[in-house]
């Protein structure tokens, strides 16, 4: 159980048609296969299976031939953000300590080698196999490095197959950076399945729309900023095809906006983590019947909502648990990757929710992240869900400073043209009191972990350094 176990066949069967196009290169499932194998050999010639191969990932044909040659070669695939600080990238590099470091300048280069490099017929058949390692932000702030191994990926393919109404037909637009668990999982799934995969170096929306527009049936990998430029646009789909969402911040009315819209691009969401894969997922009707939810479990997932060690009943909020062959290997320590997982099978990345009787997901916060204020716990992605709706708002954190009375304050920082008066009505209109917050401030900008997730250690000091 390989994530490439399927280029060898389609290589044999269909070795002349089209599967990549990149803006520099096109490639045949034959010629694939043998850029796999080359990929292979390449790091092969720098040591053993179950070295690391990182690399500043940049959305090029090299990146995802380094991808693929370093699965069959028995290596880990460790891309990172190009927009990283240099103190960034060498603390990750410390961490993982890969037997290569290839950086933005050098991909070319290296692609060159690559081609000009005999291919190997050697295969990684392990299925647990560590294959592809990234990077959380941890809630002190310091990166935890995470690893996945083959069959995690291979079933959450399956799941996929099986969930979401895919033949393989589609072309796959991946327009995000590869560094990014969706894109990279989006380019993956695409040359697991067959699709033919179409490479944007950057998102740039009239190019993806012009994509959109020209292929038969597409399927587009997106996070809500992706989605929201695209709706400034007039857009004319004429193809069919489907829009998978992931990543909170996109609000329902802006879902609901774009399904009416645009009825050619259907909207799936799903919900899930790098180190568990799908959980839940959302189809249109979803949208239409529970628009608050995070959807149904994945298939072979089963979710169970836990307070204090017990399974807590129908609607009641808790600690998300998820039992699932799609989990990840574990974070890396002292040299090899631990998880910490019950005897039952069953693993939480901390998320707070609850189940419908229905069987729906709802999200409500990460469980780190809870404030308590006045005996009440707030879940401050609940809030800032909230805020957004608010069409004056672009951007909203939400966090807490220690209040003598309360116990915690809530503070809001947005971007935006909105008055806090404003919002202090607003958000008063849809939350309980406790919920509301009793300071906001307007700034210039929020900041961000290298993730694209709100960097809340960095806010939470903003609000202490700004509510002495």
């Amino acid at each position: 159980m390989n994530i490439t176990s399927t280029f060898p066949l389609r290589a044999q069967s269909c070795p002349d048609s089209l599967f990549m196009e990149t803006e520099t290169k096109t490639f045949t499932y034959g010629e694939w296969e043998a850029i796999t194998k080359k990929a292979a050999n390449w790091l092969l010639s720098f040591g053993q299976p179950g070295e690391t191969v990182a690399l500043t990932a940049v959305n090029r044909w090299e990146s995802l031939a380094l991808f693929c040659g370093a699965a069959r070669a028995g290596w880990t695939f460790m891309p990172l953000d190009a927009r990283m600080k240099e103190a960034e990238k060498e603390e990750r590099l410390r961490m993982a300590v890969p037997r290569i470091f290839i950086g933005k300048e050098e991909l070319e280069a290296v692609g060159e080698m690559i081609l000009n490099t005999d291919p190997t017929d050697f295969c990684c058949h392990d299925e647990e196999a560590v294959f592809y390692s990234g990077f959380t932000s941890g809630s002190s702030g310091v990166p935890k490095q995470f690893a996945r191994g083959h069959r995690s990926w291979v079933k959450s393919f399956e799941a996929g197959l099986s969930d979401f109404p895919l033949n393989g037909k589609e072309a796959a637009i991946i327009s995000g950076p590869v560094h990014h668990s969706l894109f990279l999982y989006g380019a993956a799934f695409a040359l697991y399945s067959g699709q033919k995969l179409i490479l944007h170096e950057k998102f740039l929306p009239h190019q993806c729309a012009r994509t959109m527009k020209n292929e038969k049936t597409f399927v587009f990998y997106a996070v809500p900023t992706m989605l929201e430029s695209l709706l400034q646009m007039d857009l004319d789909l004429k193809g069919r095809g489907i829009v998978f969402l992931s990543g909170a911040g996109w609000t329902a009315e802006r879902k609901r906006e774009w399904m009416e819209r645009h009825t050619n691009a259907a909207l799936y969401e799903f919900y899930g983590a790098s180190e568990l894969s799908f959980v839940s997922y959302m189809t249109p009707d979803d949208y239409k019947r529970k628009p608050a939810s995070s959807g149904r479990p994945s298939t072979g997932v089963t979710i169970e909502i836990r307070s204090g060690g017990r399974v807590v009943p129908t609607g009641e909020t808790g600690v998300v648990y998820v039992k699932s062959p799609m989990l990840f290997s574990g974070y890396a320590m002292n040299g090899s990757y631990r998880m910490d997982i019950g005897e039952d099978g069953f693993y939480t990345v901390g998320d707070a929710g609850f189940m419908d009787e229905e069987g729906y997901l709802y999200i409500v916060g990460r469980e780190q992240f809870m404030i308590i204020t006045g005996g009440v716990n707030v879940y401050p992605e609940e809030v800032e869900r909230v805020i957004l709706n608010h069409a004056g708002v672009k951007e909203v954190a939400v966090t807490s400073i220690p209040d003598v009375h309360l116990g915690e304050r809530i503070i809001c920082f947005y971007t935006g043209t909105a008055k806090p008066s404003e919002l202090q009505t607003y958000t008063k209109s849809s939350l309980s009191i406790e919920k509301v917050p009793r300071k906001w401030m307007n700034v210039d900008l929020l900041t961000y972990t290298t993730n694209g997730k709100i960097a809340r250690s960095e806010v939470k000091r903003m609000a202490l350094e700004a509510f002495k």
